[in-house]
């Protein structure tokens, strides 16, 4: 029995020996193929590290820039509680410029009419002081 594998064995290998022969011209144009993968597949490889180096290095830049913008974004709120706090100030400012524009209105009225009532007061004087001279020369005459 063994004889038989053995020879069963001897059979298949000569037989895929002789199956398998290629010519020289096909064997070469295989190996040429096969060189031009290696060199394409060597190229893909190059390409693939220096995407990676570069997606690092975008990567980074990336971090970079968001720091940026979240030291731009508290600056922002920053500034915008600064002008809300110089808005309510201002307004606090503009209220009491009104007010004291309404004061200034209503003392001016006052002293308008203090003005006015002086004015009378110093035509009666005025007059009196007439009256008093026109009797003082009467008496003298």
């Amino acid at each position: 029995m063994p004889k038989v594998v053995k020879l069963c064995l001897m059979c298949s290998i000569v037989s895929t020996t002789l199956l398998s022969c290629v010519s020289n011209q096909k064997y070469k144009d295989l190996l040429q193929d096969k060189d031009r993968l290696d060199v394409n597949v060597e190229r893909a490889h190059k390409e693939i590290r220096e995407l990676k180096e570069t997606k690092i290095v975008l990567e980074d830049q990336i971090k970079y820039k968001n720091t940026e913008i979240t030291k731009l974004e508290a600056q922002v709120n920053s500034i915008k509680k600064q002008a809300d706090a110089m808005d309510k100030r201002f307004s606090e400012l503009d209220e009491q410029m009104k007010k004291m524009s309404t004061e200034l209105d209503h003392k001016r009225s006052e002293s308008a009419q203090l003005v006015t009532s002086y004015e009378r007061k110093i035509t009666e004087l005025q007059q009196w002081a007439n009256k008093l001279k026109t009797k003082k020369k009467a008496r003298k005459k």
